[in-house]
């Protein structure tokens, strides 16, 4: 799969993130904040200029907040633990959605 990219350009920032290493995006009003293991990036951006670039293995376990399937180690107790640390917290039935999606990516990944 040829590699895809999002690219951070602010001021201060000039980066091109690979899509495979983002852990998680998630929209707080008017900027977009990408997690990767390495780094965490702000910059005002439409949700919608990214959606695009992301493919199957990225799930909207809330609106305006994708996940990596691939970077998620466990979910239990409304909480998404992935790879490096990071946490998401979801409310009752965005985790019961998102869980569900979570055991039948396991058992057929998209990739």
């Amino acid at each position: 799969m040829k590699d895809r990219y999002v690219l951070v350009l602010t001021q201060s920032v000039a980066a091109r993130i690979n899509i495979e290493d983002i852990v998680f995006i998630e929209r707080d009003r008017r900027k977009i904040r990408i997690v990767t293991n390495m780094e965490e990036y702000e910059y005002y951006e439409k949700m919608e200029n990214i959606e695009p670039l992301l493919d199957g293995r990225f799930f909207p376990c809330l609106r305006g907040c994708y996940i990596n399937l691939e970077k998620v180690v466990s979910m239990r107790e409304q909480r998404i633990t992935f790879e490096g640390g990071h946490t998401v917290y979801l409310g009752r039935e965005n985790f019961l959605k998102t869980l569900q999606y979570y055991k039948i990516y396991l058992k057929n990944p998209l990739i």
